[in-house]
C-alpha cells in the first residue's frame, strides 16, 4: 500500500464507475469487507487523505473502490450519488456484489470500456506521447511521428510538400490530443 498526501485519484463527478463506500449510518447494518486484504487481484491500493483507493481485477473487468476514512472495524454502505450517471452507478454496485459473492461479476456496463477502435486510438496516442518527447527530451519530428505511428505507408516527403500536407495537420492534431490526455484529459476516460 502506498501512503501519501496526493489529491484523490478520482472524484465522483469525473468517475461514476467508482464505487464509494463509507461508514454505514446505522449500527449493525452494512457490508463487512474484511476479505479485501486477502484478495489476490488488487492492482492498485493507495491510502490518501480522503480515504483508501483500490482497483481490483475481476474476471470481466476492473472494480474501482473508494473507501472513505473511518474506523477499521466498521461496516460499509454504498454511496450512490443521484446524478446523470445514477443507472451506471447502480449497475456497478450490482456487478461488484456479484464479484464479492461468487467471483463472477459479469461484463462491465455498456459504454464503460473502450471499443476496439477506441483502444487502438488510445494506444496510438500513448505511442505519440512517447515519440513526441512529452515526458522527456527524446523527441521525434512531426514527420517521423506520422511515418512511424499514424501513416504506416506514408509517401509524403519532407520540406514544403510535408508542410502543406493534410497528414501533417492531422498528426499535429493527434500530438495536441495526446498532450491534452497526458495533462489531465485522461480523467474523461473514467466516464462512460
Amino acid at each position: 500500500m502506498f501512503a501519501g498526501t496526493q489529491p484523490a485519484l478520482w472524484h465522483p463527478e469525473e468517475a461514476p464507475a467508482v464505487l464509494i463506500l463509507d461508514t454505514a449510518p446505522f449500527d449493525g447494518a452494512g457490508l463487512a469487507l474484511p476479505d479485501l486484504e486477502r484478495r489476490p487481484h488488487i492492482l492498485v491500493d493507495r491510502l490518501l487523505e480522503n480515504g483508501r483507493h483500490m482497483v481490483l481485477a475481476g474476471s470481466n473487468g476492473l472494480h474501482r473502490l473508494w473507501l472513505r476514512p473511518g474506523p477499521a472495524d466498521r461496516l460499509f454502505a454504498y454511496m450512490v450519488i443521484r446524478d446523470d450517471a445514477l443507472l451506471l452507478r447502480q449497475a456497478m454496485v450490482r456487478r461488484f456484489e456479484r464479484h464479492m459473492t461468487d467471483g463472477r461479476a459479469g461484463r462491465s456496463p455498456p459504454g464503460l470500456c473502450p471499443t476496439p477502435f477506441q483502444r487502438q486510438r488510445l494506444s496510438m496516442l500513448l505511442d505519440i506521447v512517447d515519440a513526441a518527447g512529452l515526458y522527456d527530451e527524446a523527441r521525434l519530428t512531426t514527420h517521423e511521428i506520422a511515418r512511424r505511428h499514424v501513416y504506416a505507408r506514408m509517401e509524403v516527403g519532407q520540406g514544403s510538400e510535408w508542410k502543406s500536407s493534410s497528414q501533417r495537420r492531422r498528426t499535429q492534431r493527434l500530438i495536441d490530443e495526446a498532450r491534452a490526455l497526458m495533462e489531465g484529459g485522461y480523467r474523461r476516460l473514467l466516464r462512460p
